[in-house]
């Protein structure tokens, strides 16, 4: 084991010991406290996940998520590529040197010439003479090039060949500026660009979607770092449920009587690897396969690695080759004299967090003198500065929300930082909010910034160290008077400190809502009433305005079980996007890969070629519902959770819509057909539904919940097997749709009371069983980004139903995605699975000890907006099966944006009405 993980403490000796040893136990919680989401770039910016942030230096807000930056040579210039909400764009810092630093933006607006820049990824090189800016076009296959001092478009490289898509991303340029070196990720390639000509010099291919670059000090070595597990292949016969579970003989092999091909090793040179290509000479070739961080399977402080090392990034010097390792939480120093590892340098803020990941390294950059390394720790919103004489860390810098690249100034003065998310997104609605030219769309409020710093002394480090640690933890002994009630609370202190009376977990989730949507006109919580649009008393008409419905209760079971059990008005979800939102649901924190990547694949102006040749064509996956194996986390999700600590659980429809699917006629019982050999996490293939439907708006929810009471009295009724512990559900049609009055849709607001009655009826159900006596029913949405809120765009819905919930109370804590996981491995007496669920706040301000067991009854819904008999004919059950082609896919961008932007201006023109007297008469 490296001399840097030698210090570790396993996590279970801080979170799960006995009573009797509480002095030795520390309890974290969210440092928000009760404060609710803020952005106060003068003071304390609360975050979504209840951490805050104080960027050092000075922060200049840009574009959505700049995942891409670039220095000039004589640093006066900084370039970002934002690869966020359309139109993407470049932004321009200059005088970087002086105090008023001038920023511009290439397009100039949020809504101006998208032909400029139609696609952007990360990559970006500046000339030797700090003229000109070469800019990867993601999707488009082209290299962009830009004259930096008037804003124009020079020219453009084709990076394309017949028949093959491409998806250009990270590059670098050698000094003399006459060749560029640019990854394809789709293509498995390595691009040497002639910046003269501008022409593709040479292709050579490398390992599974190559995701970062950099040259040798020399020059001859090109070192590309390769994301990537599998390559995909499409199927020719679509499949009822997808073909096999990761790491399974089928996976591996394939099932050659279905034509299924297999995956092969994911510990094969060409997946998670570094590899090293010589191009000194006329013609480049691989030289070396380096495989980097924690090999798949291999058992690191006690646990089986579940995903890869996601190398991303890298720097080199003469002596070393540095590389990031997303999921592993460290980065791996290469040997290049002899291309092999000599050591991993762990990155993590504080002993007490144990073997919990999320520290989310990133972009890297060196000091002048190579002393220092600087890494982008995007998890924790910091920078760490490791010492390159001695191989380690020696602090962490407090910077914005998910810190992605950065440089040193020529001088080695100062650090320049791109966060991709900013301060975050603030507000989307309400009476107070004040709409800009971007509107109120959740990814495009969701600003990056640029930070510009003073490198600090290594004395400074301690304090800078400090304050990153206060801003993601907070901890305290479990001995501590503060949890003195915690005593008698079903939810332990800790994994282990009681034995709780619930023994079974249900966790149904959502889509898309706000808590002001549904919950704003609550006196008991922090809501705004004229945003509760789904709420009481409300009126609505068709999208033809050619009917209507005045005082309409539309998602009143939701407001009946509020008032009956127990809400938060301070939850808020870590997501921007389903896309990221469906990770964050099974307690996979996104990584680089995800996060880049959300924009490009789910908001992208043009999709991959469905017929390209290209390797990696079916790698941007968008925002269907699952995990994927180049987004797994080192321990994996809840459900390897589950399965390495034996617990038993059961899947209806949550994470299992892969991406490259059918949905149509035959699609009654499952949702969708498979059409890519995509791999479902290993646990949740054997314990799914395979009558129970996923995401597919054109199934009611009214079926899924008759799905769901079918197969629960059939596996666990009377005579059946016990109760799993752990029930998961899918509950999506809240999501909405367009109107369909023949299908018995014909408002919006119809999908809503689809979803509320879906819900009242499940809850109704369960709590006439014998196991509502020891159950807990939680209930979330997988992002909020088709809603809107005066608190924060990110804040959402999050109910507690149960006979141990506390009754009509709204729970102020602020709590996030890690706080429901939490309280599960607390209930569950596991221990955290990352460092959002060890550092979030539990649930326990919402249960109590006395226990209220009556059942709960639901409340039919309005029939003039919903006819539940209408969607759900018991004799064929013939829903609108065509309708889906015309209903958005899961949170299209295009489809959200443009809704987002019609409500804009209707609530412009209200304001316009309100304010103009001649109007109003």
């Amino acid at each position: 084991m490296p001399q840097s993980f030698v210090f570790l403490i396993p996590l279970i000796l801080f979170f799960s010991c006995n009573p009797s040893s509480e002095s030795a136990v520390w309890i974290a919680h969210a440092p928000a406290d009760t404060a609710y989401c803020r952005i106060d770039p003068e003071g304390q910016t609360v975050l979504p996940n209840g951490r805050l942030i104080e960027p050092r230096g000075k922060t200049i807000p840009i574009a959505p998520h700049p995942y891409g930056l670039v220095l000039s040579p004589d640093g006066t210039v900084a370039i970002t590529a934002n690869s966020g909400t359309r139109p993407f764009s470049i932004s321009i810092l200059e005088d970087l040197d002086k105090d008023q630093v001038s920023v511009r933006q290439i397009p100039d607006g949020p809504l101006n010439d998208e032909g400029l820049l139609s696609a952007v990824f990360m990559g970006l090189a500046i000339s030797p003479d700090n003229q000109t800016v070469y800019v990867a076009g993601g999707q488009e296959n082209v290299v962009f090039v830009f004259d930096i001092a008037s804003d124009t478009k020079l020219d453009s490289i084709d990076c394309s060949r017949e028949g093959y898509s491409g998806y250009i991303g990270d590059m670098v340029l050698n000094k003399a500026g006459s060749q560029l070196y640019a990854v394809d990720q789709v293509g498995f390639e390595l691009l040497i660009l002639d910046t003269k000509t501008r022409s593709v010099a040479q292709r050579i291919p490398v390992g599974r979607y190559p995701f970062g670059v950099c040259l040798s000090p020399d020059e001859q070595t090109a070192y590309v770092a390769n994301v990537g597990m599998f390559e995909y292949s499409r199927l020719d016969t679509a499949l009822e449920f997808p073909a096999f579970g990761y790491q399974s003989r089928e996976m591996k092999e394939g099932i050659d009587s279905l034509g299924i091909p297999g995956l092969g090793d994911p510990n094969a040179p060409e997946a998670f690897s570094v590899w090293a290509i010589d191009v000194g000479s006329s013609v480049a070739s691989v030289r070396a396969k380096i495989k980097t961080g924690f090999l798949i399977g291999e058992e690191v402080e006690g646990i089986p690695a579940v995903g890869g090392s996601s190398p991303n990034s890298l720097v080199a010097t003469e002596q070393y080759v540095f590389v990031s390792n997303g999921n592993n939480d460290c980065i791996s120093v290469i040997d290049p004299k002899k291309d092999s590892v000599l050591t991993n340098i762990r990155l993590s803020p504080d002993k007490r967090l144990g073997t919990a990941r999320g520290v989310i390294p990133f972009g890297l950059a060196l000091s002048p003198d190579q002393r220092r390394l600087y890494v982008a720790e995007s998890g924790i919103n910091a920078v760490g500065v490791i010492d390159v004489d001695k191989l380690e860390v020696i602090g962490h810098l407090p910077l914005g929300w998910f810190p992605a690249k950065l440089a040193v100034s020529p001088d080695g003065k100062r650090l320049i930082v791109a966060n991709a998310k900013g301060y975050g997104s603030g507000p989307n609605g309400g009476k107070s909010f004040e709409m800009g030219p971007e509107g109120s769309y959740i990814g495009s409020l969701m600003k990056g910034s640029v930070s510009i710093l003073d490198v600090p002394t290594d004395a400074e480090l301690s304090e800078t160290t400090a304050q990153v640690l206060r801003n993601n933890f907070r901890f305290r002994p479990a001995n501590s008077p503060d949890f003195k009630d915690r005593q008698q609370n079903p939810v332990p202190l800790f994994p282990g400190h009681s034995v709780s009376p619930i023994q079974h977990i249900v966790f149904i989730s959502k889509e898309n809502r706000t808590y002001d949507e549904v919950f704003g006109q609550l006196k008991k919580g922090r809501g705004d009433a004229s945003l509760a649009r789904y709420g009481r008393k409300a009126s609505f008409r068709n999208n033809a305005g050619t009917d209507s419905v005045q005082d309409c209760d539309v998602m009143l079971n939701h407001l009946a079980l509020a008032r009956r059990f127990v809400i938060s008005d301070n939850f808020y979800v870590d997501a921007d996007h389903s896309a990221d939102g469906h990770r964050w649901l099974v307690n996979t924190y996104p990584n680089e890969w995800v996060e880049t990547h959300v924009a490009a694949a789910y908001g992208g102006k043009r999709r991959m070629q469905p017929d390209s040749k290209s390797p990696g064509n079916l790698a941007l996956v968008g925002s269907t519902g699952a995990i994927y194996p180049e987004d797994y986390n080192e321990h994996g999700s809840i459900w390897d959770h589950f399965e390495r600590h034996g617990i038993d659980f059961f899947n209806f429809g949550f994470g299992t819509e892969l991406a490259g699917n059918l949905s149509d006629s035959t699609m009654k019982y499952t949702g969708v057909k498979y059409l890519v050999n995509f791999p479902l996490p290993g646990p949740l293939f054997d314990r799914s539904s395979r009558s129970y439907a996923t995401y597919n708006m054109a199934i009611p929810d009214q079926f899924r919940a008759d799905m769901f009471v079918q197969e629960y009295e059939e596996k666990w009724g009377e005579g059946g097997a016990p109760l799993p512990s752990v029930l998961t559900i899918l509950l999506p049609n809240d999501h909405g749709a367009g109107d369909r009055p023949h299908a018995g849709y014909p408002f919006r607001e119809s999908y809503m009371m689809d979803n509320d009655l879906a819900l009242g009826r499940i809850v109704e159900f369960l709590s006439h069983t014998p196991y509502w006596k020891n159950m807990i029913i939680v209930v979330t949405e997988d992002d909020s980004q088709n809603g809107v809120d005066h608190i924060d765009a990110h804040r959402s819905l999050l109910m507690v139903i149960s006979p141990y919930a506390k009754r009509d109370y709204v729970g102020h804590q602020h709590y996030s995605f890690g706080s429901i996981f939490k309280t599960f491995w607390n209930i569950l007496g596991l221990p955290y699975l990352n460092q959002y669920d060890a550092g979030a706040t539990d649930l326990a301000d919402l249960l109590t000890e006395e226990a209220d067991f009556t059942p709960y009854n639901a409340y039919p819904v309005d029939a003039r907006a919903f006819d539940p008999q209408k969607v759900l004919d018991p004799f064929d059950e013939a829903f609108d099966w065509e309708a889906v082609v015309g209903s958005p896919n899961l949170d299209d961008p295009e489809v959200l944006l443009k809704e987002a932007r019609e409500a804009d201006r209707q609530r412009e023109l209200e304001r316009n009405r309100q304010s103009n007297p001649i109007r109003k008469k």
